[in-house]
């Protein structure tokens, strides 16, 4: 009997065991503008930590410290691969705080420092070893000229043709029907007095997903405003992406 019920014993850890094995934390991925420090914004206490910004540094408000992150710069595909150094609070319009020594790296456009931030699964051990041993390349990726850009689980291409300066969009989201997304901009005209009167355009992708989006915007400073804005009817997740 005592040998039956170790054997009952056994099988029900087991079972547990598989049961919690099988979750998998979801890896970051978001697209929006960079927010590259100075030391100025030490002084004047807008960014609370002291930051030496020749170094390759990023912080992340909500990736926890160590986690591997990659930075792309969509207009010319380049990247870096880095930890994270800590969390850190900044104003949350942006996606992440970098040095201005990874923007250099990176080409970033300081008036325009659009990024894709990744978090890249840890059992990628040889992206880690690497990311850790060779501090001259620091993982400066410059192979691919084209990167993608992920709003929503949708790619678009971004293929780079003059030096204009770009123009961005805030995606509101994407819907299975023209209805659903027409009913959206009604609910942000309607709570929102400042994006009232603005222009919020719904895109056909395909038979059942039209995207909607505010914009374009020629300026960061209209970006903020509108974002803002958005957060303020309780807009959590929008996404920026290029213009085209």
């Amino acid at each position: 009997m005592k040998y039956n019920y170790f054997f009952f014993l056994l099988f029900l850890f087991s079972c547990t065991s598989v049961s919690v094995t099988k979750y998998e934390k979801p890896v970051l991925n978001s697209q929006g503008f960079a927010y590259i420090y100075s030391f100025e914004d030490y002084e004047n206490k807008f960014i609370k930590k002291k930051i030496n910004s020749d170094e390759l540094i990023i912080a992340h408000s909500k990736a926890k410290r160590g986690a591997l992150l990659k930075i792309t710069n969509p207009k010319n595909g380049k990247n870096i691969i880095l930890k994270n150094s800590f969390k850190l609070d900044y104003p949350d319009f942006y996606k992440i705080l970098i040095t201005k020594a990874i923007s250099n790296q990176i080409g970033l456009n300081e008036n325009f420092p659009y990024v894709e931030v990744e978090e890249l699964k840890k059992n990628k051990s040889f992206i880690a070893k690497k990311a850790e041993t060779h501090e001259e390349e620091k993982q400066l990726d410059v192979k691919a000229p084209v990167e993608k850009v992920k709003i929503n689980n949708i790619s678009k291409t971004i293929t780079k043709t003059s030096n204009e300066q770009p123009k961005f969009v805030i995606i509101l989201g994407n819907f299975y029907s023209q209805e659903s997304a027409k009913l959206l901009i009604k609910r942000v005209k309607t709570e929102s007095l400042s994006l009232r009167n603005k222009k919020i355009s719904v895109e056909k992708k395909n038979k059942h997903n039209f995207e909607v989006f505010l914009g374009p915007y020629k300026t960061i400073k209209t970006i903020k405003n509108d974002y803002i804005a958005l957060k303020q009817i309780n807009f959590d997740e929008v996404d920026i992406k290029i213009y085209e």
